[in-house]
């Protein structure tokens, strides 16, 4: 993937260069963050049919389908009047499955997703588990199955109307969940287990194989390790291949991924070519010669970890290719005829990312749908004829957003103060800088923030004249082992001074105005917006904060309680973070809410009423300190219901208008 795309068409151009005299109103906020007017579509097996999610008259997001005779006509086949659909696929090449969240609902007042089926013609509605969860109730082949111990996993892939479900048992406090697997038909309900005997206690993940047999399992521990199993396919024997250390240096093996027609293993593991930055690569393993990785990978992504997905080909038997990230999504191709294809859709959208769907076998689609996005465009969605190599258009996710006055974005790369490289995301307003900016720091910490592409938070904030930073600091995930262990422990430290160092070198480079500078995020990312007040207050001039951690020393005391465990308490918050007692003083430096004092920036905060994540008492502690300090310049929101960010586009429109209002008094 290329570090910088070039998306001025001529014609795109001169229409911008027509309309610059006259002064235009700006985009609405709700323009960027409504729901999209189309999303994904899939072709059904056979290729006879496209499914995809539009908007009901209602406001609700459905499920419709249209014949491949005619690509934009879709007929809804599924809707509730309170929930929106949101993931979908097909089950065969007449049944889909889906499952539901309510868009209109706060997180308070949100049930599971749930799993659903029905046929292309809309008949044969099932309701396959449920969405609010029932005590105690015991398992009926003629009821949906309870919605908090059973999770979808993929369907059968083999023409019949079989879906694999992952049933969970609660074991005990503290200790790790186990599963069993069931094969439910998702128009009777009858729930088969498939769960083979002998396999290992405590698996919390299972691979299936193209044959639709259970070949990985993935079992945890009270001591916060995975041990990988593998089941031999000819005596059925589990034989253990790997064991994973979550929380130590080098403590990861590898990840198994996939399982291919041939019985081998897709297992993701440290490439020994990538020298220090230590990243990942894909790796196909002969497990028959034993559980040793081989000494070259199939992929590997200069500078990435992998991350994506393996594509089979129920046709050939073989791997048809690999869909992954590395700046940007791309695909990597191993069948030549749909390396040709790939390049006949590149030629015809230059500039863009285009990304094809024809599973289940690419080698014999007629068709393909294909998924084509940039940093200005919103993803589009096209319908290619493999014989004429023409492109249809089928639909717009967002058409009343025109790419022309989107914002161009960078994936650039650049050195910290002590010669650590890591990667930002530049999205330059249109015009000439120096620009006001927002350096955004992205929420985990230790994930990867963002990718090259479309997205609605920084292209309005672009749409407002600022240039926008985010920085992929040390801590981040998808840069190498190297990259992620040096944030270890480094919360308000040397994970600061990369954003700090990001922000200077844009001051550097001409891009960001000096003098007009605020620092915002979310979760983290809000949290080391206010760190950034505290430790650069000559830097930035304002601060934003939504739903972040105000405290470390709180976060062991409330919080994470919606995703983290006691496992992540015992022995991942000592390691990635620090420890509770030993590290104490470290965290009073490095606490937002201990140092409030000196923030004496204008702030804006926004926390949600039910955070589970990071409690409201991170916000009102900090807001309640920022006051007693004397810093009469901070503004307060508390969305009622709302959780660790905003479900309701009210809510979304009333912040991000807070957002502009807060930024055009502190810095224009």
């Amino acid at each position: 993937m290329t570090i910088s795309r070039l998306l001025h068409t001529a014609a795109a151009a001169l229409a911008f260069a027509a309309a610059a005299p006259a002064a235009a109103a700006p985009i609405p906020v709700q323009d960027f963050f409504r729901p999209a007017a189309a999303v994904t579509p899939r072709l059904s097996p056979n290729g006879d049919k496209i499914a995809l999610l539009i908007p009901a008259p209602d406001g609700r997001t459905t499920l419709a389908v249209a014949d491949i005779a005619t690509p934009t006509r879709f007929t809804g086949i599924a809707h509730f009047g309170d929930a929106d659909i949101n993931r979908f696929g097909w089950i065969n090449k007449n049944r889909l499955w889906f499952d539901a969240i309510d868009q209109q609902a706060t997180a308070g007042d949100q049930l599971g997703n749930g799993l659903f089926a029905v046929d292309a013609d809309g008949s044969a509605f099932a309701k396959v588990i449920e969405r609010k969860r029932e005590e105690n109730r015991p398992v009926n082949v003629s009821r949906a199955l309870q919605g908090d111990r059973h999770l979808f996993l993929q369907a059968a892939n083999d023409g019949s109307d079989d879906v694999f479900v992952q049933h969970y048992e609660w074991v005990g406090q503290g200790l790790p969940l186990d599963s069993r697997l069931l094969r439910v038909n998702t128009k009777t309900r009858d729930a088969r287990n498939i769960t083979p005997v002998g396999s290992p206690s405590g698996v919390a993940t299972w691979i299936i194989d193209q044959s639709g047999q259970p070949r990985v399992a993935v079992a945890g521990s009270q001591k916060a390790e995975q041990t990988i199993y593998w089941r031999n396919p000819a005596t059925n024997a589990w034989v253990k291949i790997a064991t994973n250390k979550s929380y130590e240096p080098n403590g990861t093996s590898y990840e198994p991924l996939a399982v291919d027609f041939d019985g081998q293993l897709f297992a993701v593991a440290t490439d020994p070519a990538s020298g220090d930055a230590q990243t990942d690569a894909l790796f196909r393993m002969q497990l028959q010669d034993g559980a040793k990785l081989p000494a070259e990978p199939i992929l590997r992504l200069a500078g990435y970890d992998f991350d994506g997905e393996v594509l089979f080909d129920t046709a050939t038997r073989k791997t048809s290719g690999v869909i992954y990230t590395s700046d940007a999504k791309g695909a990597a191709w191993f069948d030549p005829a749909l390396r040709a294809d790939q390049e006949a859709i590149d030629k015809q959208l230059d500039g863009t990312v285009n990304l094809f769907d024809c599973a289940p076998s690419c080698s014999s689609a007629r068709h393909f749908v294909v998924t084509s996005y940039s940093d200005r465009q919103s993803p589009v969605y096209f319908l290619y004829e493999r014989a004429t190599r023409k492109l249809q258009l089928i639909a717009s996710s967002r058409p009343w957003l025109d790419s022309a006055k989107m914002a161009e974005q960078d994936f650039v790369r650049i050195k910290a103060r002590d010669g650590l490289e890591f990667p930002v995301l530049v999205t330059r307003p249109q015009g000439k800088g120096p620009w006001p900016t927002v350096v955004l720091v992205h929420g985990g910490p230790n994930v990867r923030g963002e990718e090259w592409g479309f997205a609605p938070d920084t292209q309005f904030l672009a749409s407002r004249g600022y240039l926008v930073i985010q920085p992929e600091f040390r801590g981040s995930q998808g840069y190498g082992n190297a990259l992620f262990r040096a944030g270890w422990r480094q919360w308000g430290l040397a994970m600061q001074d990369d954003v700090t160092d990001a922000t200077r070198w844009a001051i550097a480079q001409g891009l960001a105005d000096p003098k007009r500078i605020a620092i915002a995020g979310a979760s983290y990312g809000g949290y080391a917006a206010m760190m950034g007040l505290v430790k650069e207050p000559a830097l930035y001039r304002a601060g934003i904060n939504w739903v972040g951690v105000t405290d470390i020393g709180l976060m062991y005391e409330i919080g994470w309680g919606d995703f983290m465990g006691s496992k992540w308490m015992e022995f991942g918050m000592p390691r990635l973070i620090g420890h509770q007692t030993r590290d104490a003083e470290q965290f009073r430096t490095t606490s937002p809410l201990q140092q409030a004092a000196r923030i004496t920036q204008p702030v804006l905060m926004a926390y949600g009423e039910l955070d589970f994540r990071v409690p409201l008492p991170h916000g009102t502690k900090l807001r309640n300190a920022l006051a007693a300090s004397g810093n009469k310049n901070v503004e307060w929101v508390e969305y009622e219901g709302e959780g660790h960010g905003w479900m309701l586009l009210k809510n979304k429109v009333d912040f991000w208008s807070r957002v502009e209002t807060f930024l055009g008094k502190n810095l224009k």
